[in-house]
This record gives C-alpha cells, sequence and structure tokens, in this order.
C-alpha cells in the first residue's frame, strides 16, 4: 500500500503527464489539420487517417482517466471532510465531558 507522500507524488506525476499528453495530441492534430491537402497522396491521406484514429483512441483514454480520476479526488475531498469533523466533534465531546466532570465536583468553569 502507498503511503501518503507516495499517493501525492504519483497524483503529482499523472497530472502532468496528463497535460503533456494533452499537448502532445494538440500537437499532432494541427500538424495533420495543417496538411496541404492539393498535394496530398492517397497513401498520405491513409496515414493521416491512422494517425487521426489513433489520436482519437488515445484521447478517448485521456478523457475515462481524467474522469477516474475526477471521482478519486472527489472522494480524497469528501473524506478528508468527513474525517475533519468526526475529528474536531471526538474533541469537542471530550471537551464537553471533562467539562461537564469540573463543573460536578464543584470546581469553577474556566
Amino acid at each position: 500500500m502507498a503511503t501518503a507522500p507516495d499517493a501525492a507524488f504519483d497524483s503529482e506525476w499523472l497530472d502532468t503527464m496528463v497535460k503533456r499528453l494533452i499537448a502532445e495530441l494538440e500537437k499532432q492534430l494541427t500538424a495533420v489539420a495543417g496538411a496541404q491537402t492539393e498535394q496530398s497522396t492517397p497513401q498520405s491521406r491513409a496515414a493521416d487517417a491512422r494517425t487521426l484514429a489513433v489520436l482519437e483512441r488515445t484521447l478517448e483514454r485521456l478523457a475515462k482517466l481524467e474522469r477516474e480520476r475526477a471521482v478519486v479526488r472527489e472522494k480524497k475531498i469528501a473524506r478528508h471532510d468527513t474525517q475533519g469533523r468526526a475529528a474536531l466533534e471526538r474533541r469537542l465531546d471530550k471537551r464537553l465531558a471533562a467539562r461537564g466532570q469540573k463543573g460536578a465536583a464543584g470546581q469553577p468553569d474556566g
């Protein structure tokens, strides 16, 4: 099981890789779109079609990965909020219990 620092590092690394892949996809799409259609041959059009098919599959995978990562981030946020709230409630309960015991023993609050 990964520790918290490892998980944070993996998350940052994956975010960076996704951004780099998206940037590379944009470059490749621009290159294919910028190809001169008047001078294209059937071979170059077929190569462009293959490139676009690969880019489409890659983009679908990236979109799926981003959706999955968004769900994970939401769960982390919700879990941290819940854990923090529970810890605060426990501390407050302890303090209230301690105050109740002091008051019962005739000691002043404060």
